[in-house]
């Protein structure tokens, strides 16, 4: 017997039309921007005795704990959009925390759970990389000039890290249960891909506003309108 085919079809105007199921669901991208609902707050250089490190070499005493430019958009504010049945993808090779000048870089990253993050040092003197999460391990080892640690982070975590050898660097880590994600660029915006159609919770961190929440629309074709959060310019404090 031979292999037969089958459509369901429909008589329209004398046309038979055949139904098929798109290969792929159609997805979007969504952009948006994290503003400042207030006064920007006074932000002091960091305190840094260039004299006691030599070998850190030209040190940048920039504060990147608050960073807004002047239509109120915040830098390094993390954006998350969990969707429910979308399984996580955790990338294929480790993402990279350097230590360069005797600073984090960058100041503010975030990882899908599951990832191996990679804690490398550039610099010609030693850092001590020592994290301080609320679910996964934390680590407190010395990496050597020129050298790394390594470790994986499976739960969902804000990780704050320091360098005890040099008290004036920070950075944070933030592990989230998504594929979807962004850390805001200096004008407060960003950019997230592959959204499937439908309305989205947004949730926004920043180590000193706190947090927000937003949502994000997307539609049946893959569109979407530019949104808008704000955080307020009130300390709070930080989780």
């Amino acid at each position: 017997m031979k292999n037969v085919t089958l459509f369901a079809v429909v008589a329209t105007t004398g046309l038979a039309v055949a139904f098929t199921t798109p290969s792929k669901p159609i997805t979007g991208a969504a952009t948006g921007k994290i503003v400042l609902d207030g006064a920007k707050p006074e932000v002091k250089p960091l305190s840094v005795d260039a004299a006691k490190f030599p070998d850190c070499g030209t040190i940048d005493t920039t504060n990147e704990t608050v960073l807004v430019d002047d239509k109120g958009g915040i830098a390094n504010a993390v954006v998350v959009v969990e969707v429910a049945g979308v399984e996580v993808k955790v990338p294929e090779k480790p993402v990279q925390l350097d230590q360069k000048n005797c600073r984090f870089t960058p100041h503010v990253a975030v990882v899908a759970k599951g990832t191996t993050v990679e804690y490398l040092n550039s610099d010609k003197t030693s850092h001590n990389v020592h994290t301080f999460p609320k679910k996964n391990d934390a680590i407190n080892k010395t990496v050597p000039a020129g050298g790394k640690e390594s470790q994986k982070l499976d739960k969902e975590d804000t990780i704050e890290i320091k360098c005890d050898i040099h008290p004036w660097m920070a950075s944070y880590l933030i592990v989230a249960d998504s594929n979807f994600y962004a850390v805001t660029g200096a004008d407060g915006s960003f950019k997230l891909e592959g959204l499937p159609a439908g309305e989205h919770k947004v949730k926004v961190w920043h180590e000193v506003f706190g947090k927000a929440d937003g949502k994000i629309t997307v539609a049946e074709d893959g569109s979407s309108a530019a949104v808008e959060i704000k955080m307020s310019a009130e300390k709070k404090k930080r989780k």
